[in-house]
């Protein structure tokens, strides 16, 4: 049997518990005890995996609890094993995955949460970027800052839904001093920013993301301020400017191409 053959073994026994009676006959076992090994080692996996999913989703885990969370977490497992040696890759697959989960359909926002939480942990190990300063903002005259582009932060991202997803993302926190959404609830674009050393969550408008997008691909400030002007004829490019700073979304500066 060659290694390949018995490393696809070990892998299958360990997420099947059905399939370890076939790793057996390659496996040394003086004392009898080759299967209980397994059973040990294939525990120690799903731990693994409770535990690595739990570090990325603690809402989703606070919300289903703690053994429901389990028990997804050992499916999910089986069904998208971990391909990378970061750990910390292995759930980006949840969202699509609970989309088509049977026992959370009564709970249809789970999908989107685990989207927002997933943007969340890539925010908090998303590379680092010196922020725009009010000051250099304050250097620049009317003209020359409507002319300007800007990159925006690595851990900016955004989901728009149909659930409010930021309100319930924040009443989950441990500081939190907002109240879950009652009935009727209203649908959320949850913002995903790392303002400091933390990733956070906060609500924003259809005009803010549409000016976020439009500076996302390239485009000058004025085009960013017109996009959102485009969405909410109300949209009010120097209160979202302030936003933005205050999140430190915007970092490096540069002049418009020219023409």
């Amino acid at each position: 049997m060659s290694l390949e053959t018995v490393q696809n073994d070990v892998a299958d026994a360990l997420r099947d518990r059905a399939r370890t009676a076939a790793l057996l006959p390659a496996l040394r076992d003086p004392d009898g005890r080759a299967a209980e090994r397994v059973a040990l080692y294939r525990g120690n996996l799903v731990a693994a995996w409770r535990k690595t999913l739990a570090n990325a989703y603690p809402v989703l885990r606070a919300i289903v609890g703690e053994e429901y969370f389990e028990a997804l977490a050992q499916v999910y497992g089986q069904a998208h094993p971990s391909t990378s040696g970061d750990l910390n890759r292995f759930g980006e697959h949840l969202s699509a995955f609970l989309a088509d989960f049977a026992p959370a359909q009564s709970l249809p926002y789970l999908p989107d949460m685990a989207a927002l939480e997933w943007l969340a942990h890539r925010a908090h190990y998303a590379a680092d970027a010196v922020p725009v300063t009010r000051s250099a903002i304050a250097a620049l005259t009317p003209a020359a800052l409507l002319d300007a582009c800007f990159d925006l932060h690595p851990a900016c991202g955004w989901i728009d839904s149909r659930f409010p997803l930021a309100t319930i993302w924040r009443a989950h926190q441990p500081d939190a001093h907002v109240d879950l959404p009652g009935q009727p609830i209203a649908g959320e674009i949850a913002l995903v920013a790392r303002p400091r050393w933390r990733a956070t969550v906060v609500a924003a408008r259809c005009a803010d993301v549409a000016a976020l997008a439009a500076l996302r691909e390239g485009r000058t400030v004025q085009d960013a301020f017109m996009a959102g002007m485009a969405i909410d004829a109300d949209f009010d490019p120097a209160a979202a400017w302030v936003r933005w700073l205050d999140l430190n979304l915007l970092t490096r500066m540069q002049h418009a191409p020219p023409g």
